[in-house]
């Protein structure tokens, strides 16, 4: 499958909830669905972060200072692509990988917005609403109050590992004493 392959809303749900109901792991799946290992790994990531709308399809323009933002996150939270990009909402975990090596051979210029893909069908319309926009104050705080959620989720996650843990070593510890 090429990796512009588009998957439906509704089959990336039904493959996350397969995934996290535990009906196999990212591998078996994969084959299970006929998908890329990493694409479940992702649509994984952004529907823990972003819930059903993290499945949705999304087209942004980021500006500089969001790229910077996001490299610079990943590399204080020492964060994989994929894990940088679930956390600021990037669908496609390899943007930032590109973002990286242009920032790496060329500079902060490389990172400035560039009308790159699809061409809009109305190129004079501008939404006054673009990320461009956005003030340093309104990303930090944005940026924070994903944290916080993510931080949020990740202590539920841990909590339930802990007890699923203890429940295992329990079962093991009685399966050997067990008395008819």
């Amino acid at each position: 499958m090429g990796s512009m392959e588009k998957y439906k809303t509704e089959f990336k749900l039904k493959v996350v909830k397969s995934f996290l109901a535990g009906e196999g792991g990212a591998k078996l799946l994969a084959r299970q669905w006929s998908v890329p290992e990493e694409k479940i790994r992702t649509w994984v990531s952004h529907y823990r972060l972003h819930g059903l709308n993290g499945l949705r399809p999304k087209r942004s323009a980021y500006s500089e200072q969001f790229k910077l933002q996001v490299l610079s996150h990943q590399d204080r939270e020492q964060l994989s692509s994929r894990q940088v990009a679930a956390v600021y909402d990037i669908r496609n975990p390899n943007q930032v990988v590109v973002w990286r090596r242009n920032l790496q051979e060329a500079g902060l210029l490389a990172l400035r917005s560039t009308k790159q893909g699809h061409p809009t069908m109305k190129p004079e319309r501008r939404s006054p609403a673009l990320p461009d926009t956005v003030t340093a104050d309104s990303a930090q705080a944005l940026l924070e109050e994903n944290l916080l959620e993510e931080n949020k989720r990740l202590r539920a996650e841990v909590a339930y590992l802990k007890k699923l843990q203890a429940l295992i070593r329990a079962n093991r510890s009685a399966a050997p004493t067990k008395r008819v």
